[in-house]
């Protein structure tokens, strides 16, 4: 399956990009996409597509057209320019394959400010042959800026014209740095290579963004191409390796959160089985005094539904199950709070290291309640 985006640069104004170019954001937060009528390969495009979309820019800007007839015009004008270019592969439960058709991009799954989620200091970017099969090789192991993967599988060469960002949350453009909405790169990728593009911090704040869902587009000619990826700026407290709590909740809350967690690696995440050395030295009462030390009587009773049958006793029905593979990172959000209550949610992102194509990101709730002992967790949704 192929699904493509279209960003309009040269022929719209400003409120016409609002308009019309970012209302394709598809429901699925997969790419922007809008409707047109079937397009050439890049193989077909002409050697005057260039010179013709000069032409058609210039003549457009020289115009003072209405919305509407812009629309048609474009739709017109891009059956001669349009490039083709692979955005989502086929994938099936046993096919990973990934796509190897005109010019193919990707971006890292997330981005975050954190020094401690790269493992990269810096990026060096590479032109070299294009790759097949897998084309992950440690892009996502550097978090701190947008690194752009253009594959080119054609004999031509594409020139990438601008970048611009999206916000999934607004619908809308983000700015950059000099306040444009568009960044021109003017990157050409060779036929048959493999080209990288940074979007540096000195050009995008990634700081000042909200954390959320993202749009990487590239522009090429009149067309834009999306792939989605999570800006992550949400602040947390380490209590221990991979253990993490929102700074938005209160000293007591994060502590209890942070034993949560754990507790629910420990015990509820890969491995479910009573191992013989705990049920030989504990009691089912010790194990609920345990969960109750963080949880709430009605949802520790509801965990320990594993471990504990309908008479008291310990049951060994539990086993081990495999962590998500797919699972690449989480972000807390908020969502309502007040003296007796805490819910907030973990925007999991999800990207399967063999095809970087395919990115999706799924909300895992959490509650807190205020209860005679302290405040304990009410709900906590695993994310891999």
């Amino acid at each position: 399956m192929k699904e493509k985006a279209f960003i309009n640069k040269k022929n719209f104004s400003a409120m016409v990009l609002l308009a019309f170019c970012f209302t394709a954001c598809s429901a699925d937060h997969n790419i922007q996409q809008t409707t047109i009528s079937e397009p050439t390969t890049i193989a077909e495009v002409s050697d005057t597509s260039t010179e013709t979309t000069q032409e058609s820019t210039s003549a457009a800007e020289s115009m003072d057209m209405t919305v509407e007839n812009t629309q048609e015009n474009t739709a017109s004008e891009t059956n001669e320019t349009f490039i083709e270019i692979s955005t989502e592969s086929e994938i099936t439960e046993d096919n990973w394959q990934n796509p190897e058709e005109g010019l193919v991009f990707f971006v890292q799954p997330s981005i975050s400010q954190r020094d401690e989620d790269s493992t990269v200091d810096d990026w060096e970017c590479r032109d070299t042959e294009v790759l097949h099969d897998f084309h992950y090789d440690g892009e996502w192991n550097y978090s701190k800026e947008l690194i752009f993967v253009f594959s080119n599988y054609t004999d031509e060469p594409v020139t990438i014209d601008s970048i611009n960002i999206v916000s999934d949350a607004e619908d809308t453009p983000v700015k950059f740095n000099d306040g444009s909405l568009f960044l021109d790169i003017n990157l050409t990728v060779q036929p048959q290579h493999k080209t990288d593009y940074v979007l540096r911090a000195e050009d995008f704040d990634y700081s000042a963004c909200e954390s959320g869902i993202y749009h990487a587009v590239a522009n090429i000619g009149l067309e834009g191409y999306g792939r989605d990826f999570f800006i992550n700026n949400s602040a947390c407290t380490l209590f221990e390796p991979y253990v993490y709590a929102p700074t938005f909740l209160n000293e007591e809350q994060q502590q209890i959160f942070a034993q949560a967690h754990t507790t629910m690696r420990d015990w509820f995440w890969c491995i479910t089985m009573m191992h013989p050395s705990y049920s030989e030295a504990h009691t089912p009462d010790d194990f609920m005094t345990m969960l109750k030390e963080v949880f709430t009587k009605e949802y520790a009773k509801e965990l320990a539904a594993i471990y504990i049958d309908e008479d008291g006793n310990f049951q060994n029905t539990g086993g081990e199950r495999g962590g998500d593979i797919s699972y690449h990172s989480h972000c807390f959000i908020p969502v309502s709070a007040d003296e007796n209550k805490v819910e907030f949610k973990a925007v999991a992102t999800y990207a399967h290291p063999d095809n970087p194509y395919k990115v999706r990101f799924v909300d895992k709730h959490f509650v807190m309640l205020r209860t005679e002992n302290g405040w304990r967790v009410d709900r906590f949704d695993i994310w891999s």
